[in-house]
């Protein structure tokens, strides 16, 4: 058996034992209980996290600096099978993104296109999400500061700053011009990875530079894709008898998203996403222990239904490479 089966093996699996804790961690007949509350507004959350996932794939569309791009509904599966293998896998999105790199390879697109790609799109995501997080920030101190203890306020701040430093530094990562190539002796392993880190950011900024429209499209979409995302909370929220706004749910969902990033190695972020889900809550005064309850297992039953579609995705393309080969 190659090393190649072995690692494909031991990923399929830490997936699937991750997605059994993941099941066997969530009340199902709570779950249906809860459902039944949202009566019709159950389509408007589906359809919320339908079009936040057709952003994210337009997004990832214009990121791919190629004239043979797979076509939206496959970039659409592509990136929610990436995404279900993020959340249940350990490594994270390291390992959906070389799924979709792996994927776009066997598209024909090469190697280096395909990386540049799901990095690029990643990166973007990221800042993305950065800056609506320091948007919201600044949204929420300047209405809701003289209501918070000092010590939160602090905490936002601090958070604040951090992440536009963050921004700041991604941003100047794929943006700053270099030489793509480099003459330094690379005698040793390490350099040789520097020297690849050093390409692969000089092609990132050179893409950006040759395609300034198609980025900004893809920024465009990847912006997009975060504040259409959160309407999914605003209408849990309120379906659940509790008068929220578009912001108070943007900033939730942001708060949310950017804490889930930090424990992406705990499979399905299994507990602590429900302690996630109590503290952003808290936040913005809504400290009843039942809606914590009802808005965790609705989100968790929302992911098990997405999951699903993931699975049939990556099935059905499965199953087209097999005809594929027999033909």
């Amino acid at each position: 058996m190659t090393m190649n089966k072995i690692v494909r093996i031991v990923f399929i699996i830490s997936i699937v034992v991750s997605l059994f804790f993941f099941l066997k961690s969530t009340d199902i007949h709570e779950s249906i209980k809860q459902i039944k509350r949202l009566n019709y507004t159950i389509l408007f959350i589906l359809s919320s996290t339908f079009l936040a996932y057709i952003l994210g794939a337009l997004g990832w569309k214009y990121c791919i600096d190629s004239e043979k791009i797979p076509s939206l509904p496959r970039l659409f599966a592509l990136r929610h099978i990436c995404n279900v293998i993020t959340i249940f896998n350990p490594s994270g999105a390291v390992a959906g993104e070389i799924f979709n790199a792996d994927m776009l390879m066997q598209s024909g697109i090469s190697r280096d296109i395909a990386l540049k790609s799901v990095l690029l799109s990643r990166i973007m995501m990221i800042i993305s999400q950065i800056l609506l997080l320091l948007v919201v920030i600044v949204w929420f101190l300047s209405g809701h500061s003289q209501r918070m203890s000092e010590p939160v306020r602090n905490i936002l701040y601090g958070t604040f700053v951090i992440f536009l430093i963050i921004v700041g530094l991604l941003s100047y990562f794929i943006l700053k011009k270099g030489k793509s190539e480099y003459t330094a002796n690379l005698d040793k392993k390490w350099q040789h990875k520097i020297q690849r880190i050093r390409e692969m950011r000089s092609s990132l900024a050179k893409y950006i530079e040759d395609q300034p429209q198609k980025a900004a499209l893809a920024f465009l979409f990847f912006t997009l894709h975060w504040i259409v995302g959160s309407l999914e909370l605003y209408f849990i929220i309120n379906a659940l008898g509790y008068d929220i706004g578009i912001w108070d749910g943007l900033f939730l969902d942001t708060m949310i998203i950017v804490s889930k990033s930090a424990v992406t190695f705990i499979p399905g972020q299994i507990g602590a996403e429900e302690l996630i889900n109590k503290l952003a809550l808290y936040l913005v005064k809504l400290n009843s222990a039942s809606l914590w309850l009802s808005v965790s297992i609705l989100r968790r039953t929302r992911q098990l239904f997405w999951s699903g579609i993931a699975l049939l995705f990556y099935i059905g393309i499965k199953q087209g490479k097999k005809r594929a080969k027999l033909s």
